[in-house]
């Protein structure tokens, strides 16, 4: 029996790869944290507690690293991990994770970037957008209108604000820079909004995406799993590159139920396409404040729900005391 290694096994993207797995394998999948964490593990044969740099992979067939953090701890140390088809995981990616760089990249290819800014001192306009020059998932970033709105953080870079509702992502595995299986969506909400998870997806396609997304793979030569994120710029009348994610995207339970292709070439695992135009992950709705709860209630009707954690647990947090919900969640979860 063939056995898998997920690292950061309580991510979103993990619980749905995990279960994806189960439900179309007979693979034994462990899942390992760094220290003791609740969370659903009912798509896990066993959980062990250890740090990820003194896990011994050589006894697993496949590592899946989940978040940038795992991702680029593992990747760094052993260079390259193998899979099927002789796709492999290369430390080379990493060089995405550096966003001043890869936005350099991008302009020299001609694929469309933000105006972007390296100090607080060269900024010519606002409102920009902020965020960490050096990926850590997620991190700090935001919307500023003015100097005294940017956090007294020295690592950041700063962009024109693209303001347009949606982000579109190209969610790709790729072996010697070449593309063998992508899907494209539009993340119609995220949370938080100025740049985070999809709480509303959907499908769709265009050709400029996957030609520029093409384009910086090629060019650093990328090999493995990854998403490329692009906002669509009215002024422009064009997509702008945002950045490329080189893990798996919390969003990636459409990924999997659209395009079986994804595991078929990574896992050797086979099964059937469930078409779904969109999703809605109920769960991220509870990070929202009533106000938009309501406001944004249109969007999350008629959409094919995903769960990814007892529901209950989410509403009686937003009504009583932290400690008292600690208390229950050791009940329900």
């Amino acid at each position: 029996m063939k056995k898998i290694l997920i690292f950061e096994p309580n991510s979103n993207q993990a619980l749905s790869m995990a279960k994806y797995i189960k439900k179309y394998s007979n693979y034994y999948i462990v899942g390992v944290v760094e220290k003791e964490i609740r969370f659903n593990r009912e798509s896990y044969d066993e959980v062990i507690i250890e740090e990820f740099l003194n896990i011994n992979i050589d006894k697993y067939n496949y590592i899946l690293p989940m978040g940038a953090g795992s991702t680029f701890a593992i990747v760094k140390k052993y260079q390259k991990l193998i899979y099927a088809n002789e796709i492999f995981f290369s430390s080379k990616n990493l060089i995405v994770f550096d966003k001043p760089k890869m936005l350099k990249i991008a302009q020299n290819i001609d694929v469309p970037i933000p105006k972007t800014f390296y100090s607080i001192e060269n900024i010519e306009h606002f409102p920009i957008y902020y965020k960490e020059n050096f990926e850590n998932g997620g991190g700090v970033r935001g919307i500023a209108k003015a100097t005294s709105e940017i956090p007294e953080y020295s690592e950041l870079i700063y962009q024109e604000y693209i303001d347009t509702p949606f982000t579109y992502g190209v969610g790709f595995l790729a072996k010697g820079g070449e593309i063998i299986a992508s899907i494209q969506h539009k993340e119609v909400l995220s949370y938080p909004k100025d740049g985070g998870s999809a709480v509303v997806i959907e499908s769709y396609e265009n050709d400029k995406l996957f030609l520029y997304t093409k384009k910086l793979l090629n060019e650093v030569d990328y090999n493995g799993w990854g998403l490329a994120e692009f906002k669509y710029c009215n002024k422009r009348d064009d997509f702008v590159f945002m950045e490329i994610n080189a893990k798996f995207w919390a969003s990636i339970e459409f990924t999997l139920k659209n395009n079986p292709l994804f595991l078929k070439k990574l896992l050797e695992i086979q099964y059937q396409s469930k078409k779904e135009n969109s999703m809605l992950f109920i769960n991220r709705i509870f990070q929202y404040d009533f106000v938009d709860i309501v406001k944004k209630f249109s969007y999350f009707w008629g959409k094919n729900i995903i769960k990814e954690s007892p529901l209950v647990y989410q509403i009686v947090r937003k009504i009583i005391p932290n400690g008292l919900v600690e208390n229950l969640k050791r009940i329900w979860i």
